[in-house]
C-alpha cells in the first residue's frame, strides 16, 4: 500500500478493494471542500513559478516524470491492474497509452506554445501591432473516470502542465491509486509542487467550484451537472463524454464479419471503454441470422493473449447493480435474452438482447459494460434516426456497398464512423 496523501487529513475514509479477489488494496481520507480549497490555493501559489519558468524548464520536469514512469512500470501496471480488473496485459496497454502522452506533449509542447501571433490591426486608419497568444489557467481540475485512470489523467493532466498551468486531479473514488501513485512520483523526482490530487464524495464538486478551468471524463449524467456548475462560474469547461455508441448492419453486410467485430467492439475490456458499442441495428432481412451468428460469437468470445482472462471483472461492484437493472428492465419490456444475463460477484457475463425497442433504458442510458442491446429495424433510415437519437460517440456501418456505407455515414451525427471495422469502438480517447 502507498502511504496516506499528507493534504488529505480527513476522518472518512475509502477503501479501495480489488475486484478481481476483493482484497484491500489500500485506504485514503477523503477531502472536505476546506481541503480542495486549501490545495487549489497552494497550486495557485506554485503556478507563478511554474509559468515563468517556460517552456524549457517544464519539458524538464516532465522529461523527469518519464523517467520515473518507466522506472517504475512494473508497480503501476500492477497497481492499475489491481484496482480496475484489468488484466496486466490490458493494464500494459493502458501504460503505454499514458507513456505515448507524456511523450507526445513534452516532444511538441514548443511548437504548440510558440512565439506570439503577430499582425497588423483590423483597421487601416489604427497604426496598432496585435500579438496573438496564450496564457495558461492557474489551476486546471482533472476529473478522470475509473475507465482508464492513468491514461485519461495523464492525457489531460500534461498538457495543462506544458502550458504552465498547475493541476488539481479527482480520481475516481473506485480507481484512485494509480494517480496517487503518479503524483507521489512527481513529488520524488523532485518537480515543483503543481501537481495534486483530491478524492472523496465532496471533493468532485469543489474541485469544480474552485479551479480556472474543468477538464472532465466521464457519463453524459454527470458531465451535464458538471458543464452548469462551471458555466455558473464562466470558467471553461472541456469535456469528454460516454453515450451510446452504435452499431448498423444493412441488409447486405457479411453477418460472420459484422458479428465477429461487432462482438469484440461491444465486448472488449467487458465494454467498459466509453466507445464500446451497445446497440446494434439489423435491417430486417439479416435480423435473425446475424442475431444467430452474434450469440456464437458471444459464446465463443475470449481473450486475444494469453494473459487476458475471458471476462475481466467490472471495475466498479456498483455499476453490476446497474448492468442488472438494465437487462431487468428490458425483459420486464418485452426484449429476449439471447446469452448471459447474470453476473457473479463483480464478473458480468457477456449478454445479447434481442427484439428491443427505445422504450427500454439499455437503449437509452449509458450500459459502460458488455450487453449488445439488438435493435430490428425495417431500413437504413429507420436505422440512421435511432443511431442519430441519441447520438453516441462511435457508429461503425456494416455494409458491401461502400457508396451507401459513405451516404449512411454521412448524416451521422457520431464524432467517429467507421465502415466493416471496430477500430472507432476500441481506440481510446485522443490526446493529439
Amino acid at each position: 500500500m502507498l502511504s496516506t496523501h499528507p493534504n488529505s487529513p480527513g476522518r472518512a475514509w475509502i477503501t479501495v478493494t480489488a475486484p478481481g479477489d476483493g482484497r484491500t488494496l489500500g485506504t485514503l481520507p477523503m477531502h472536505t471542500p476546506d481541503c480542495v480549497r486549501s490545495v487549489a490555493a497552494s497550486l495557485r501559489r506554485a503556478q507563478i513559478h511554474w509559468r515563468a519558468m517556460g517552456v524549457v524548464g517544464r519539458v524538464y520536469w516532465l522529461t523527469r516524470l518519464r523517467e520515473w514512469l518507466s522506472s517504475n512500470r512494473e508497480m503501476l501496471v500492477e497497481l492499475l491492474a489491481s484496482e480496475t480488473g484489468k488484466s496486466v496485459a490490458a493494464a500494459l496497454r493502458e501504460y503505454r497509452l499514458a507513456i505515448d502522452a507524456v511523450d507526445y506533449h513534452r516532444t511538441h509542447g514548443a511548437d504548440f506554445l510558440g512565439a506570439p501571433w503577430q499582425r497588423t490591426h483590423g483597421s487601416p486608419s489604427v497604426a496598432l501591432q496585435l500579438a496573438i497568444t496564450y496564457r495558461p489557467c492557474a489551476v486546471v481540475g482533472v476529473l478522470s473516470p475509473w475507465t482508464y485512470p492513468l491514461a485519461s489523467t495523464l492525457f489531460d493532466a500534461v498538457p495543462a502542465l506544458m502550458s504552465g498551468s498547475t493541476v488539481l486531479v479527482k480520481p475516481s473514488a473506485v480507481t484512485p491509486l494509480t494517480v496517487r501513485a503518479v503524483v507521489t512520483g512527481w513529488a520524488a523526482v523532485g518537480a515543483p509542487p503543481v501537481l495534486d490530487f483530491v478524492v472523496g464524495h465532496a471533493a468532485g464538486p469543489a474541485v469544480v467550484d474552485t479551479v480556472d478551468s474543468v477538464q472532465f471524463t466521464g457519463s453524459p449524467e454527470t458531465g451535464k451537472v458538471v458543464a452548469l456548475r462551471a458555466a455558473a462560474r464562466l470558467v471553461p469547461c472541456r469535456l469528454a463524454l460516454g453515450g451510446k455508441s452504435s452499431a448498423i448492419v444493412l441488409s447486405d453486410a457479411d453477418p460472420d464479419a459484422a458479428a465477429a467485430g461487432i462482438a469484440l467492439g461491444g465486448l472488449a475490456d467487458s465494454g467498459q471503454g466509453c466507445h464500446s458499442i451497445e446497440r446494434v441495428f439489423v435491417d430486417d432481412s439479416i435480423y435473425d441470422e446475424f442475431v444467430r451468428r452474434l450469440v456464437a460469437e458471444v459464446a465463443a468470445f475470449g481473450a486475444a493473449d494469453p494473459d487476458d482472462i475471458r471476462v475481466a471483472p467490472m471495475t466498479s461492484v456498483t455499476h453490476v447493480r446497474h448492468l442488472t437493472d438494465q437487462v431487468d428492465d428490458a425483459l420486464a419490456k418485452g426484449a429476449t435474452l439471447r446469452i448471459g444475463g447474470t453476473s457473479d460477484g463483480q464478473v458480468f457475463e457477456p449478454t445479447v438482447l434481442a427484439d428491443t425497442d427505445p422504450a427500454m433504458n439499455v437503449l437509452t442510458q449509458q450500459t459502460l459494460g458488455p450487453i449488445l442491446a439488438v435493435v430490428r429495424v425495417a431500413d437504413a433510415e429507420a436505422a440512421l434516426t435511432l443511431a442519430n437519437d441519441p447520438s453516441g460517440p462511435c457508429v461503425s456501418v456494416w455494409t458491401a456497398d461502400d457508396a451507401a456505407g459513405r451516404y449512411l455515414a454521412g448524416r451521422l451525427l457520431a464524432a467517429r464512423v467507421g465502415r466493416n471495422d471496430v477500430s472507432v469502438h476500441l481506440a481510446p480517447p485522443g490526446y493529439a
